[in-house]
């Protein structure tokens, strides 16, 4: 994920692997390796126009009181299927999410729609996520 933080633009410090642990805890999920990574690296990065939830750290509260758990057991918790967890938000209340099996979190990223409840795999991996948004940034800064 070294390489892929480099896409990213933010200034956003990463958070310790015992938060994360938390976090894996109190949603009784395990996160996909590059995820943890990810957030070792940078706590809730903006990825084009979706925001990651961050993970909540004690050292930065304030800035990660809406966090991943909130977000999963307050927020969402009756409106997206049992099967999901929601990792991000783009604003317009669609939410990119990870689909949960036997509490293991699986590697592609699923578009979850709002408006239709419907959902749609947009990549097998959060890297490649991340490289098709970057990719897509780009191509809409040349139009």
């Amino acid at each position: 994920m070294q390489e892929i933080i480099k896409l990213l633009d933010t200034n956003k410090k990463g958070v310790a692997e015992s938060a994360i642990i938390d976090t894996e805890q109190k949603l009784n999920v395990l996160f996909p390796t590059q995820y943890v990574e990810l957030f070792k690296l940078a706590n809730g990065p903006e990825v084009g126009e979706w925001i990651l939830f961050p993970i909540k750290d004690a050292k930065n509260l304030k800035k990660t009181w809406d966090d991943v758990v909130r977000q999963n057991t307050e927020v969402l918790d009756e409106v997206i299927p049992e099967n999901l967890i929601a990792i991000a938000e783009d604003g317009t209340g669609d939410y990119l999410c990870f689909e949960v099996e036997d509490g293991k979190a699986a590697d592609p990223i699923f578009l979850w729609l709002h408006e239709t409840t419907e959902m749609e795999e947009l990549a097998p991996s959060l890297k490649d996520f991340i490289v098709i948004a970057q990719e897509e940034m780009e191509d809409f800064e040349e139009d």
